[in-house]
């Protein structure tokens, strides 16, 4: 937290310029007395001890304000017996001692300088209830002045302090969203990837395998054009011909691949956002390149299902089950679950080892097509 002592700047010159004009007065005054020399020399030693004390406080040394200004005081006393010009000194010495003291040693000063500057007008001018009044209402406005003051900087530094407490919490948050955006972007980069560009380059290799090379061009063909509409920030286009036909497809590339795979619908046709039929396109592609790859099946069915208000993808296979397949990463399986959750889907994995496996997707429609 910074420091801002622009107010204590202000009030500690005001108590300097009302301290040297009081003290000016009183010189001025006593030196025209029956014996201004020891008056004039005591008030040289008070205001050299003050500037001392100005000095080290203007530094930033405060360490021993509490004796400084304790000594200033029993200065003043011995300033007063000497002559009574100097009695009005009262005022800024109790400013002074209730600053720096504690509240107790303060209000012992306080009540000692009020007893001396009563003590000292009633010597020289007799009792009066004015030499009584005047001094004591003096000195607790002064007190009360100060500690007014004393709590306003107090609230001034806490309010600083919750502020700048306020800026570095906003600092971390934003650098915490910054982080969780780059992590997010990390992650959407990469199912895209993974399940774009990747799953044309796994049809790729598995086409050569099988000699069907015109087969594996026109995938990389493919593969070529997502790529550069990735590179230009642009999202793939919706499934051609609709998601049913784009099912139907992947269900003859796996066919294609050697595991007889056969695509069904049930229900009414919803229509339903690009976004929507592309992630349910891409968390089949990826339930196909998984039964492709690792399941050993040797059978598999992709189900689309309409209901009212949501929308369903099954790809159910019946090879060695997700828990005993060898070869994946399991990223493919945190994009599709991360893809359909920003569709406020869900995703489900139900394996068996040598049962089979069932990936399914489920999507609601009705807040989101």
């Amino acid at each position: 937290m910074t420091d801002d002592r622009t107010t204590d700047r202000y009030a500690e010159w005001g108590g300097h310029v009302l301290f040297t004009t009081l003290l000016a007065v009183g010189v001025a005054k006593s030196s025209t007395g029956p014996q201004p020399a020891v008056p004039l020399m005591l008030a040289a030693l008070v205001a050299g001890w003050y500037v001392v004390g100005a000095v080290a406080s203007a530094r930033g040394h405060r360490e021993r304000a509490g004796l400084w200004s304790l000594t200033l005081t029993a200065g003043w006393i011995a300033l007063v017996a000497a002559s009574d010009d100097f009695v009005w000194l009262a005022f800024v010495l109790a400013i002074l001692c209730w600053r720096f003291l504690p509240r107790a040693a303060a209000a012992a000063a306080a009540v000692v300088i009020a007893i001396v500057s009563v003590a000292g007008v009633w010597v020289t001018q007799g009792f009066t209830v004015g030499g009584v009044i005047g001094p004591t209402i003096g000195i607790a406005t002064a007190v009360a002045v100060t500690e007014a003051f004393t709590r306003i900087a107090a609230m001034v530094a806490e309010r600083d302090r919750l502020v700048d407490e306020l800026v570095l919490t906003r600092d971390e948050l934003a650098a915490q969203q910054r982080e969780a955006g780059v992590l997010a972007e990390r992650d959407r980069l990469g199912g895209e990837i993974h399940d774009g560009v990747g799953q044309h380059l796994a049809s790729i290799i598995m086409l050569l395998r099988a000699g069907q090379p015109d087969a594996a061009l026109n995938t990389a063909q493919a593969a070529l054009v997502e790529s550069r509409r990735f590179l230009s920030g642009i999202d793939g286009p919706a499934p051609a011909g609709g998601l049913s036909e784009a099912l139907a497809r992947q269900a003859a590339v796996l066919t294609d691949a050697g595991v007889p795979a056969v695509f069904a619908e049930h229900g009414t046709p919803i229509e339903v956002s690009d976004d929507v039929e592309r992630t349910l396109l891409r968390t089949v592609q990826e339930a196909v390149l998984n039964v492709r790859r690792h399941a050993e099946a040797t059978s598999a069915a992709l189900t689309l299902t309409w209901l009212p208000g949501e929308v369903h993808v099954d790809v159910v296979d019946d090879g060695v089950g997700i828990g005993t397949r060898v070869g994946g990463s399991g990223f493919g399986l945190r994009a599709m679950r991360s893809r359909v959750a920003r569709c406020n889907g869900e995703v489900s994995v139900d394996a068996t080892p040598g049962g089979g496996t069932t990936v399914h997707a489920r999507i609601p429609i009705g807040s989101i097509a």
